[in-house]
């Protein structure tokens, strides 16, 4: 295990190893209750976000095998939500939507998980946990955060928020390298530059669109670089990937 639930309204995550089989889903279940409890969730988001992280370790169990891990951390854009995500290294086939329904490999509906939930989706990733860094897939949902939710009282400086950036990006294998002028940091990582300003995260991504996320959502803006790397995506749409780095594929956006 990784992390604090106190940690949580603070930029940080609590992360979890689950077992590569049919305990899995009872870990999971056990570990997203306590936390949210902790955070102050009410009895029935709890419930509800048991059973849909019941229903994504199930599915990374049956399909995956091998690595699995559970992620948990809070993000204020584009909504103040809790983020679930269930990693597994296998990114050979990634859930689809059809009908509006979330479907997993073998086409058994995921439907629970789009009932519960503020939001879900599955992008490629990489894992936070093993020794050495594992590539896969991350599916994940979304759910609100209670509205006494502590808030920091402090910001945090760009060059601390860039160092910490890296240091994240290195935890999953990826070198990145940074700059900074004091006002303003650069990170750049796999052919993408993220500009570390007093407040957000950005950088360039599909058609020329800025992606940004507030500095306080550390965990969030490093998975949605890590997403963009291993997608690949070409902000221009001409060279088929891997030129430039700086786009936001995967699955849903909630």
């Amino acid at each position: 295990m990784g992390g604090r639930a106190g940690d949580l309204p603070y930029g940080g995550a609590c992360l979890w190893e689950l077992p590569p089989d049919a305990l899995g889903a009872g870990r999971a279940r056990g570990v997203v209750e306590a936390t949210m409890a902790e955070v102050g969730f009410d009895a029935s988001l709890v419930e509800d976000g048991v059973l849909a992280v019941s229903e994504l370790a199930t599915n990374a169990y049956r399909h995956a095998g091998g690595s699995i891990e559970l992620w948990v951390w809070a993000r204020s854009r584009p909504r103040s939500e809790l983020v679930v995500s269930v990693f597994d290294g296998n990114r050979a086939a990634l859930p689809a939507v059809h009908g509006g329904e979330l479907l997993d490999e073998s086409g058994k509906g995921l439907g629970i998980v789009a009932a519960v939930a503020s939001g879900w989706g599955c992008h490629l990733s990489r894992s936070r946990l093993s020794h050495a860094p594992v590539v896969g897939k991350a599916a994940w949902f979304t759910l609100p955060l209670p509205e006494r939710w502590p808030r920091p009282p402090w910001r945090v400086a760009p060059r601390i928020a860039a160092r910490r950036l890296v240091d994240a990006l290195a935890a999953r294998g990826l070198r990145a390298e940074w700059s900074s002028d004091g006002a303003v940091s650069i990170v750049s990582v796999g052919g993408l530059n993220v500009w570390v300003c007093p407040l957000t995260f950005s950088w360039r991504g599909p058609q020329g669109v800025y992606v940004r996320h507030p500095l306080i959502d550390l965990q969030e803006a490093a998975e949605r670089v890590v997403q963009a790397v291993e997608a690949g995506v070409c902000p221009t749409g001409k060279c088929g990937g891997g030129c430039d780095v700086s786009g936001v594929g995967g699955a849903v956006e909630s």
